[in-house]
């Protein structure tokens, strides 16, 4: 692979091999990012947060990756698809596949995110109701001068 220095940001040229090699390495890296976005949906699915949170810096890593190798795609698309015809449609294989891995690990963060809010606000409430309060506002919009009556809180952290 070579650049073509005409513009701004150099347009890589491709011969056959060097399209093969190409399409190969991002077809890797598209499996990559498939299965750590599954580890991650696991993880997030089983309640391990703090493993989950942990793959963080190997996502983005993949990702950056991903994101590099697709801005080629989109500008010397048509070269490879010349080029390397097979292995382009593997990659749109892929590219769907990865599709399917995003779309369920956004929708287990999603979850796991609207568990965590509607946890905490059941919390909230009924430490609220345990010590006697509702509002913390009165309805002119100053605060109460009650004060809530100190005391312990408990939690069950095994849920």
């Amino acid at each position: 692979m070579t650049s073509d220095s005409k513009s701004d940001a150099p347009v890589p040229t491709f011969d056959p091999d060097s399209a093969r090699r190409f399409c190969a390495d991002l077809s890797q890296t598209v499996d990559t990012l498939i299965e750590v976005l599954s580890e991650e949906t696991r993880l997030i699915k089983a309640a391990k947060l703090t493993a989950a949170a942990a793959m963080t810096s190997q996502k983005s890593v993949v990702s950056e990756r991903y994101m590099k190798a697709h801005g080629v795609l989109r500008v010397a698309g048509q070269d490879l698809s010349r080029l390397a015809p097979d292995e382009v449609g593997h990659l749109r294989e892929r590219h769907q596949a990865l599709e399917s891995a995003i779309s369920l690990n956004l929708a287990v963060l999603a979850t796991a995110r609207t568990v965590s809010e509607t946890l905490i606000k059941g919390v909230g409430e009924t430490v609220a109701r345990h010590r006697g309060r509702t509002d913390t506002y009165g309805a002119d919009a100053r605060q109460s001068t009650h004060a809530p009556g100190a005391g312990p809180m408990s939690c069950n952290v095994a849920l």
